[in-house]
């Protein structure tokens, strides 16, 4: 069977759009498919599965499975989505907030540093607890107390010592109407400091 010139040149083109294509898939990445990372937390409050990743700032994930790991402690497992594009340094480091006052949890990120190689799909990075809000209420709490032994203190000092005080308050008093008086006079007699200089 005679093959036509113009097959032939069908399947030539066809075959260096296939390698072309081959070529181009092979040195450039344009997988979109998303990269998981792990954390761990010993403290999660606020944080659920699909809960937002943020690097920088801005979404670029979710939280897609929370788990429980219970050896050798009991630490609350994140496996995180993020889209292929953010990438974050090995050195990154999670931590729980929040958007604005009362606003849902989220994950941020931070970028990491930029002598440290990219996280690989799988990695694990570290994690900065969040201050848990019963630890701020005992903080609070004997900040409190302490201020109310201090004043109490305070007032002890004042009361056992009103006399003094009063009689403290009465010289200055004193004082400062003779320092009146004597101003005044100088203002009207000048003269005077002259003859006390003799």
């Amino acid at each position: 069977m005679k093959i036509s010139n113009e097959l032939k040149i069908g399947v030539i083109v066809i075959a260096a759009i296939f390698t072309g294509v081959v070529f181009l898939v092979k040195t450039n990445d344009f997988s979109t498919k998303p990269y998981k990372l792990k954390t761990y937390f010993n403290y999660a409050e606020g944080v659920r599965a699909d809960s937002i990743v943020k690097l920088s700032g801005i979404d670029v994930g979710r939280v897609e499975k929370i788990e429980f790991q219970y050896v050798p402690e009991t630490k609350i497992e994140l496996v995180l989505t993020l889209d292929k594009k953010a990438k974050v340094h090995e050195d990154s480091i999670a931590f729980i907030s929040t958007s604005g006052m009362i606003g849902d949890a989220y994950i941020g990120l931070t970028p990491g540093s930029v002598d440290k190689p990219f996280a690989k799909d799988g990695a694990t990075i570290v994690s900065e607890d969040p201050v848990e809000m019963r630890n701020l209420m005992k903080k609070a709490n004997a900040i409190s107390e302490s201020l109310e032994k201090t004043l109490d203190q305070v007032k002890g000092l004042v009361t056992d010592n009103k006399a003094k005080v009063d009689s403290i308050a009465s010289n200055l008093e004193a004082t400062t109407a003779n320092f009146k008086e004597f101003s005044e006079d100088i203002k009207h007699h000048p003269w005077k400091l002259l003859m006390k200089g003799k």
